[in-house]
């Protein structure tokens, strides 16, 4: 467990980003997907530890059920999209870039990166995505 938070927080600095997330399902093998944020790094509170996210909604949702990265930008300013988007909402990301953490073609995880300073829309995205191959081996070892 500490393998992977050593590693978000790590990567926060590395990535120079205010937020850096993993959630993951939760739910026992067999039952209905739980996913939940159970990795962050540069939180302002706990409250990401109540959020439930929803398999094809919200940015995380979305990634974890099209297992495509998405990036979006100024999304406090939209009305929409902040409703949309909790994890953004409750650590107020203005700008955020997700990608799929894959295991055997299975979504196992989304790491989430963000920031609250609307001139950072700029994630270095190539490096996030490659990066989600070191997480593979931590995960497995905490399942």
């Amino acid at each position: 467990m500490g393998d992977i938070q050593s590693w978000i927080e790590k990567k926060q600095i590395d990535w120079h980003v205010d937020f850096v997330g993993l959630a993951g399902n939760v739910a026992p093998p067999h039952a209905p997907k739980e996913i939940h944020w159970l990795y962050v790094a540069g939180n302002q509170s706990a409250a990401y530890k109540k959020i439930r996210l929803q398999v094809g909604r919200g940015v995380a949702g979305i990634v974890w059920k099209t297992a495509r990265p998405q990036k979006d930008c100024d999304i406090l300013n939209n009305v929409q999209k902040r409703m949309e988007y909790p994890i953004a909402r409750t650590e107020k990301l203005v700008n955020v870039y997700a990608v799929p953490v894959m295991n055997k073609r299975e979504v196992i995880g989304v790491l989430l990166t963000g920031n609250r300073d609307n001139n950072r829309d700029v994630f270095n995205e190539l490096e996030i995505a490659q990066a989600t191959g070191e997480l593979i081996p931590l995960i497995q070892r905490n399942e």
